[in-house]
């Protein structure tokens, strides 16, 4: 057995071990949908995107199972990126008519994020959505929402094994997120070939997605003892995203590198179960309007990393490994670079001056933002002092528009 085949059994085992959701993994696991809805009962609401999985015609497989087991079911479709709120009341007006058994979310992280928020007012049947946002304010009125089974579309958000769904408030033009252990899927259904249809650039965001999610939760020090195996997970996703992004983008057929995407994928939501993300999280809810959540995230990790280096350097070792990046006495510049080499192995920017739709003013406007959320800024890696946070996101920011570390390598 080589390498790789080694680093996927392993990342198998992980997860058929995995309990705070039940994972199905693997090829034609979608055609078994219809037994796991079936342990909950026979009628369940069923959440959609935008038709890609229609098109693809992967639903049919979902659908004929469904029925096979004798569910009835009532689907809603439409969700759309980065869900809005309108669209989980839609979701809820439909489960609290329907007196269903279960929910059942099959597409990306918006729409398994939708579906999330969606059940949280459908199990708990009072206030409105923006008394659950914030941490852990679901669980003050249950311990878990109605009988959740998520299954994934895309290699990237995780959303199916984490506590985390992200709203957007369209009357404000901002991000909300919800953390809550109450809304956590039941059950999850990994199956690779719903990803063999995801086009180029949808590989590419979420693939780098799964990449930032791995290393952010793998840097973060702050929650470093609450599971002793996250960092190690981190670290075997990593090998599969360097392995298998490029391979995926080279030919979108390739069922070994899909895998190995979906694998990394779902450790990635696995880590950030107990390991938050750090600080490029921050900067992608400023930028919703113009990139998507993988490329925000992804083209702000390196100078992030750059200022977090200091207080990671043996982590900054470990994942430079894995990319053939031997020890140095810059491993900040070196690891910093492997990732820039990466980026253009797989032709993603390097800057945020390489977006065609980001102006100068949006610096601005993430700077502001950022310095809000102290809870975050204290928990990064290297903590921004909040009196200091303008100053510091700043010259991150700006050296990510103009593709430098130097000023952040002086902070």
């Amino acid at each position: 057995m080589n390498e790789m085949k080694r680093a996927m059994a392993e990342a198998e085992k992980i997860l058929k071990a995995w309990q705070p959701t039940k994972i199905h993994f693997g090829e034609k696991a979608s055609s078994r949908v219809g037994e796991v809805v079936k342990k909950y009962g026979d009628r369940t609401l069923l959440v959609i995107g935008k038709g890609s999985i229609r098109r693809s015609g992967m639903l049919d497989h979902v659908l004929r199972s469904l029925e096979k087991n004798s569910i009835s079911y009532r689907m809603i479709e439409g969700v759309e990126p980065n869900p809005s709120k309108e669209t989980v009341y839609r979701i809820v007006y439909h489960l609290l008519a329907g007196n269903f058994n279960s929910l059942l979310a099959i597409g990306g992280g918006s729409v398994i994020d939708a579906a999330k928020a969606a059940g949280i007012l459908g199990t708990i049947k009072e206030g409105e959505i923006d008394d659950y946002f914030g941490v852990g304010m679901v669980s003050k009125k249950t311990e878990r929402i109605i009988n959740f089974i998520a299954i994934p579309t895309t290699s990237g958000t995780g959303s199916e094994l984490t506590k985390f769904s992200v709203v957007t408030d369209t009357r404000l033009h901002i991000k909300k997120l919800i953390s809550d252990i109450a809304i956590v899927p039941t059950e999850t259904v990994v199956d690779p070939e719903l990803t063999y249809s995801c086009g180029d650039h949808v590989s590419r965001v979420t693939g780098l997605d799964t990449l930032t999610h791995l290393l952010e939760g793998y840097f973060n020090n702050v929650d470093e003892d609450i599971d002793p195996e996250a960092n190690p997970r981190a670290l075997l996703g990593l090998r599969l995203v360097f392995e298998g992004l490029p391979r995926v983008l080279q030919n979108s057929q390739d069922r070994g590198a899909r895998r190995m995407m979906s694998l990394a994928s779902t450790l990635g939501g696995s880590v950030l179960f107990y390991k938050q993300a750090g600080l490029p999280h921050l900067n992608s809810f400023s930028w919703s309007n113009v990139m998507d959540h993988g490329e925000a995230v992804a083209v702000m990790l390196p100078y992030y990393t750059a200022y977090y280096t200091p207080n990671i350097l043996e982590k900054i070792k470990k994942a430079a490994a894995l990319m053939s990046i031997p020890e140095s006495r810059d491993m900040t510049r070196d690891f910093v670079q492997g990732l820039f080499e990466f980026y253009k192995k797989i032709n993603f920017p390097q800057t945020l001056k390489e977006f065609n739709n980001f102006s100068i003013d949006l610096i601005g406007k993430a700077v502001r933002d950022a310095s809000q959320n102290r809870m975050k800024l204290e928990a990064s890696p290297r903590p921004i002092p909040p009196e200091k946070s303008e100053e510091i996101l700043r010259t991150i920011i700006e050296g990510a528009y103009q593709g430098t570390i130097e000023k952040i390598m002086n902070l």
